[in-house]
């Protein structure tokens, strides 16, 4: 089965979550249909969203969070592919960002420019990593 790649543009920059802080819209690559959001309700979502801990939604090309499939691959609510704790310092997210740790694990980096040996699902564990090394 060909791997497929979902955009998951930062929909909040006041999140306080460590993982995402500064990052443009990354793709990361599906590896089957996610985990998807189940049992919220619209009051929850908006109280996460209110308090920034949704740092990362499925969006469509325009870049606007869909719940459409293909972009959003399970259907989760608003887009919803991530939460995080108040401290930003926990994060549920799916899909898979170490399955995009070279550029090679891209479906399509054989044609496509790249800068660089790193895959964009690096950045959320050097942000990590940056955090831990700063306290």
């Amino acid at each position: 089965r060909a791997r497929r790649i979902g955009a998951l543009p930062i929909s909040d920059a006041a999140s306080p979550c460590i993982f995402t802080r500064g990052m443009a819209p990354v793709e990361l690559p599906i590896r089957h249909g996610e985990g998807r959001m189940v049992g919220e309700t619209p009051d929850f979502l908006g109280a996460m969203t209110a308090r920034h801990l949704v740092p990362l939604r499925y969006a469509d090309g325009r870049g606007q969070p869909t719940e459409d499939y293909p972009h959003n691959p399970n259907g989760s609510p608003l887009g919803v592919a991530s939460l995080c704790n108040a401290a930003g310092t926990v994060m549920g997210l799916m899909p898979h960002p170490e399955a995009y740790n070279h550029f090679t694990n891209h479906p399509r980096w054989t044609r496509m420019a790249h800068d660089g040996e790193d895959g964009a699902g690096l950045a959320l564990f050097r942000n990590a990593y940056r955090h831990l090394a700063a306290d």
